[in-house]
């Protein structure tokens, strides 16, 4: 299991914004929930204020479901160059499914993606990302706000 702290977001966070810059994205679209936190640091750090989400499922827990489940919507109307943001892409099914869906409504939209963490094998792979995933990803962001929540309970 790689542990991913805070420290190695910042410092990610500042490599993927250069690798991002050159896109210029007018909205960014985070998939929740594992991109929330990643979508509002680029939009801080990109200075976009279009920042949307929408919620794609393909895991229960550890454990991969059979397809990929799309919830909710975003409102894209004024958008030109969506930039579509993961923490990590795994199998790529949830980034094909969504894009799929995307560009089938919005064909007049340039989608690009970005996440934290990729599979070699994944489906889809990211137009930026900055680590092959090789193990299990524990990230801050799930396993520091839980245990808080734990702590503060006892």
């Amino acid at each position: 299991m790689i542990t991913y702290t805070y420290e190695h977001f910042l410092n990610d966070l500042e490599l993927l914004t250069r690798q991002c810059q050159s896109f210029k994205a007018d909205t960014i679209l985070a998939i929740a929930r594992g991109g929330v936190t990643l979508g509002h640091a680029l939009a801080m750090s990109l200075n976009i204020r279009n920042l949307q989400s929408i919620r794609a499922e393909s895991y229960d827990g550890m454990k991969q479901r059979e397809g990929v489940s799309i919830l909710g919507s975003c409102d894209l109307s004024a958008s030109k160059r969506v930039l579509i943001v993961d923490d990590i892409v795994d199998s790529g099914k949830t980034l094909h499914a969504l894009l799929g869906e995307l560009q089938a409504k919005h064909p007049e939209i340039v989608f690009k993606t970005a996440t934290l963490f990729t599979k070699q094998t994944a489906l889809v792979q990211p137009d930026f990302s900055l680590h092959e995933a090789t193990d299990w990803i524990d990230f801050f962001w799930e396993r520091d706000y839980l245990q808080h929540l734990k702590n503060l309970k006892h």
